[in-house]
């Protein structure tokens, strides 16, 4: 599949940060929708095609880690990515596919998206620098 046809869900109940990987993440050609909560993200899912789940950890009402298990449920085949400004990976945080810290900058988000959505068959090549 096209990196034109994959989307991504970002999800972060910060604007600034939401808004800053969501505009990264189009640069390099992915489809990107937003939510700013775990609850909003799930009803995101139910009513979009999405390919892979990106989200904070540290978040009010529902954790990244807490989003991460309510998607894996429903949606066994669903990649998601836990980022967090915390470096610790939280014990609940295992079912996510990849846990990656904010401090990694933008070209560590990219590689790990791809990475994942390689992993599942989602993505045919790593090289997302060609487009």
């Amino acid at each position: 599949m096209p990196i034109s046809d994959i989307t991504i869900l970002c999800v972060d109940d910060e604007e600034t940060p939401r808004t800053l990987r969501k505009l990264i993440l189009q640069k390099q050609g992915y489809q990107v929708v937003t939510a700013s909560s775990g609850m909003e993200a799930l009803e995101v899912l139910k009513q979009t095609n999405v390919n892979l789940v990106l989200s904070d950890q540290m978040m009010p009402g529902m954790t990244g880690s807490q989003l991460t298990q309510s998607v894996k449920t429903m949606w066994p085949a669903m990649p998601v990515v836990l980022i967090s400004g915390v470096n610790e990976i939280p014990k609940d945080a295992s079912c996510a596919d990849k846990f990656i810290s904010k401090i990694g900058g933008p070209e560590l988000l990219f590689d790990i998206v791809a990475q994942v959505l390689k992993d599942y068959g989602i993505l045919a090549e790593l090289d997302h620098k060609t487009r």
